[in-house]
């Protein structure tokens, strides 16, 4: 089970129950800062790590697929769906045409609402948080590819 806890909230939030071959941390790793979220296994199994130089090696492999504005841009016109997973606040302050917010601490809570059948090419400011979605996406079945650079690249 996956849970954070609040301020002023005693009784914590679940974010989401993993399964057998899930993975989790991938947001910490990738932007360096400490977990928020604590995971507790609710049945005996096994727990494998992935240290942060093979997480990082394995996140430039062409597991994810990263696109250029412009290919992006096609990817969308050709069927694709724009996926935002930056917080609420940034999403207000600019985004893509006719994209879905879904930040990416609450998107494995919330994958039933996206669909399985939709490319995604997902994006936020600098690639890295999006990085981190595609491979839960990935590993979910989902297809995706992620914006180079992020909405800040130039």
């Amino acid at each position: 089970m996956v849970t954070r806890e609040t301020p002023g909230n005693s009784q914590n939030i679940d974010l989401a129950e993993l399964g057998v071959g899930d993975s989790f941390g991938e947001e910490a790793l990738i932007s360096n800062e400490a977990r928020n979220a604590t995971i507790t296994m609710q049945t005996d199994g096994i727990l494998m790590q992935l240290g942060r130089d093979d997480f990082q090696s394995l996140m430039n492999e062409p597991m994810i697929v990263s696109l250029e504005h412009e290919d992006a841009d096609e990817a969308v016109t050709h069927g694709g769906k724009w996926l935002d997973v930056r917080i609420p606040n940034e999403f207000k302050a600019s985004s893509k045409a006719n994209a879905m917010n879904l930040p990416l601490y609450l998107l494995r809570h919330k994958l039933n609402d996206l669909d399985r059948k939709t490319p995604y090419v997902v994006y936020c400011d600098t690639g890295r948080r999006s990085s981190a979605a595609a491979f839960i996406l990935n590993q979910q079945g989902f297809e995706t590819a992620v914006l180079k650079g992020g909405l800040n690249h130039n």
